[in-house]
């Protein structure tokens, strides 16, 4: 029986300190462990305690021999510490009409309790002081309210960038830090744990923690998967919504080439697979992969200068890496014929345009090969292709033919095409693509030359699509 009371009395200890942790919440615990231990009232370690909704706190305090005196710091403390809330002096008048009459007027204030002690000789008074929050809003200086709108955006995007750290999001939390380290630049008002320095060393810990890496990669089709991790003490931890940037060297439709770029974010997993969301990508190359911060970077070195972020931006590129590829072209060898026919509909038998269209793949290594015709019928030409003896394993046929031309007031020509292209598996004369109808425009000096650009700008465009799908 002794045992089981002994047992009923821990849980029910363990039940009141359950309510009470709950019921205040954890600070609120700490507060109220704080006064018992100290002797002090609770509201002194949680000044908005028992405050109404629409008014803040402060509590005053002040030490002096005789209880009196006391009293008159104390109430200078409360007047002190809102002079720093407003950014001005409220003066002695201010400070008379509370220490007489118990209240500001201004400010909505009003003493909501009152606790005094001796401690050492000394009697020692403290003021829990009520104020509404729109009357010290109104009081508070422009400049006053500035500051403390730029120091809360700060506090509230490092907090944020805190929440970000403890769920697996470190890149997002760096994005935070040094948006806030932007933001904070030269203000001597900001906090010292959101100052520039501290949160550059934060920053410089966090990326000297987090590794990219490539895993499953498949060079022939320009695919792989990204890992983003944090190096931990003993296993590392996936690193999930992170942006990285993708970069690489893609082909536009007159064959010239630029450099593109698309973002990925990592998964749960700390992955995302690569696959090029541009189908221009050139045929063999590189993709590079980076932390996508370079605009806060570029930001901040035009604040603090190139030599103050050259550290940062190390950190930041030492975490890039490269993906090599080579593409290979899964159809085999390809034919294209182009069959073009003028304004009446008549097949012309030109070569050139098919010679263009098969150079412009040739360019990037595909095994194409020109194949002649100056028959109209898509069957037909199919037909004789595959009773040529020729090894190609598909056959691309293009027809194209002028839609229209005119001259313009200025003396050029303008003239247009349309047409369409199929892509023929030539073992079961299977269609493995249709373009559909395309449109295309030129204009020139002369009718001839805009005809003839109208029908090259057609094959740019047939090229691009096709290639699209030939992978």
């Amino acid at each position: 029986m002794k045992r089981r009371r002994t047992g009923t009395a821990l849980l029910v200890l363990f039940a009141i300190c359950s309510v009470v942790f709950f019921s205040t919440g954890c600070s609120s615990l700490s507060a109220l462990v704080r006064s018992n231990i100290s002797g002090y009232p609770y509201w002194y370690y949680s000044p908005l305690s028992g405050i109404p909704a629409g008014k803040t706190a402060v509590v005053g305090a002040g030490s002096a021999v005789s209880q009196r005196q006391a009293e008159l710091l104390a109430y200078s403390d409360v007047i002190n510490q809102l002079s720093e809330k407003v950014g001005y002096d409220l003066g002695q008048e201010a400070y008379r009409e509370l220490s007489v009459l118990g209240t500001v007027t201004q400010l909505g204030l009003y003493i909501a309790d009152r606790y005094s002690t001796v401690q050492e000789g000394h009697n020692v008074v403290f003021l829990h002081v009520a104020v509404d929050e729109n009357l010290l809003l109104e009081a508070t200086s422009p400049e006053t309210r500035m500051r403390n709108q730029m120091g809360s955006t700060i506090e509230s995007l490092v907090l944020e960038g805190d929440e970000h750290v403890k769920a697996g999001r470190e890149l997002k939390a760096v994005e935070n830090y040094m948006t806030a380290m932007m933001l904070g630049y030269g203000l001597d008002f900001i906090a010292q744990e959101y100052s520039f320095d501290e949160l550059y060393s934060v920053v410089m810990d966090l990326l000297d923690k987090l590794t990219m890496t490539i895993q499953y990669q498949r060079p022939a089709s320009a695919s792989c998967t990204i890992s983003l991790t944090r190096k931990g003490t003993f296993v590392s931890s996936a690193v999930s919504s992170a942006e990285i940037l993708s970069s690489y060297t893609a082909t536009d439709i007159r064959g010239g080439t630029y450099e593109d770029s698309f973002i990925y974010v990592t998964d749960g997993n700390g992955q995302f697979v690569f696959n090029p969301m541009n189908y221009s990508i050139v045929r063999s190359g590189k993709v590079v992969f980076s932390l996508n911060l370079n605009y806060l970077v570029n930001a901040l070195e035009a604040l603090a200068g190139a030599e103050k972020i050259a550290p940062l931006k190390a950190a930041i590129e030492s975490k890039t890496v490269e993906f090599g590829y080579s593409m290979v072209y899964s159809l085999g060898d390809i034919a294209v014929a182009v069959v073009e026919h003028d304004r009446l509909g008549n097949v012309t038998g030109v070569t050139e345009v098919t010679d263009y269209l098969a150079a412009k793949y040739r360019a990037e290594n595909a095994p194409v090969a020109p194949f002649y015709t100056d028959l109209d019928d898509e069957e037909d030409i199919l037909y004789d292709f595959q009773h040529s003896g020729r090894p190609e394993k598909c056959l691309l046929v293009v027809r194209v033919g002028e839609l229209d031309g005119m001259e313009s007031a200025t003396g050029r020509y303008a003239a247009s095409a349309e047409g369409w292209a199929t892509l023929y598996s030539c073992s079961d004369s299977r269609t493995l693509y249709s373009s559909g109808v395309v449109y295309a425009s030129a204009v020139s000096d002369t009718a001839e030359d805009a005809v003839s650009d109208s029908f090259r700008t057609f094959i740019d465009l047939i090229y691009s699509l096709v290639k699209a799908v030939y992978v």
